[in-house]
């Protein structure tokens, strides 16, 4: 049997959802307080991933916000696996089918996001051609509108850097393999660089590339992104494979991997000198 997902990610997701849900609904957190029988604070620390939530009181709220039966059926099923006691594991692997819904509801309330990527540009910049390679890349006999409901996905997830109220806050380091590794064609490739140009000129947004001639560079062979989310006073490390996800959430864990994350920087070029690279990288595409 494969090991449960750690119960405070499972409570800041089913907040997250129930908060989404009550917005989308119209109602108060006094509202949601009232058809729950219940004080305001508590529907404020469900949402916020600080106070657990039983199944049933979850069957209410769904109840009270109109929940469609899909979103019943998922957001149900991670209120029945919360845990009544919270394992004492610093961190817990996730290896269950809905492992990436959980990063994209943390993604979505994050407020600062620092990531390091090493083959590719990352999600969060990509642009749709280059999306849709990458996606059938990976998965070349799949049907095409499991890949349209992918591309629209992670087009969808962008949405968190223009946010009116409080755009995310986000640092990518590329490695300079992810200007020249081709994904589909040139004209696919020249318009992802003329696109991470443009987002890099964006004031919440800084890019920096990490060159084949930095000297005496640390050897970092795979992907990490680090979330902050301020409203949860959570900050955590991100950890992807082909089959599932890992979360660091202890302060040491996230200590470690920002150190590594700021020496990484430290050897990447600054964000004028990337803005060079890539456009110079981005001529051969043309």
């Amino acid at each position: 049997m494969p090991p449960a997902p750690d119960p405070r990610m499972l409570r800041i997701q089913l907040g997250i959802e129930l908060r989404r849900l009550r917005e989308q609904a119209d109602r108060s957190t006094f509202e949601a307080a009232d058809a729950l029988g219940c004080k305001q604070p508590k529907i404020s620390k469900i949402e916020s991933g600080g106070q657990g939530v039983k199944p049933d009181e979850v069957a209410q709220l769904l109840d009270f916000y109109d929940a469609r039966p899909k979103q019943r059926k998922y957001l149900l099923g991670l209120a029945e696996r919360l845990p009544k006691r919270a394992r004492p594991k610093m961190y817990h692997r996730d290896a269950v089918p809905d492992w990436f819904q959980r990063f994209l509801a943390l993604e979505s309330e994050a407020s600062e996001m620092k990531i390091n990527e090493v083959e590719i540009v990352t999600g969060l910049l990509q642009t749709e051609g280059y999306a849709r390679s990458t996606i059938k890349a990976w998965e070349p006999a799949a049907d095409p509108r499991l890949v349209d409901r992918q591309v629209q996905t992670r087009m969808q997830r962008q949405a968190v850097l223009t946010r009116s109220d409080d755009p995310l806050n986000l640092h990518v380091i590329l490695s300079e393999s992810a200007l020249h590794r081709v994904q589909g064609n040139a004209k696919i490739m020249r318009g992802q660089l003329e696109h991470l140009l443009t987002a890099s000129d964006q004031p919440n947004i800084k890019l920096q590339v990490l060159p084949f001639a930095a000297p005496n560079r640390i050897a970092v062979t795979s992907t990490a992104t680090l979330l902050h989310l301020a409203k949860q006073q959570l900050s955590a490390v991100y950890l992807e494979d082909f089959f599932g996800a890992t979360y660091l959430w202890e302060p040491e864990e996230y200590t470690r991997y920002s150190i590594i994350f700021e020496r990484l920087s430290a050897a990447a070029l600054p964000v004028d000198e990337t803005r060079e690279l890539i456009d110079k990288v981005s001529e051969k595409y043309r």
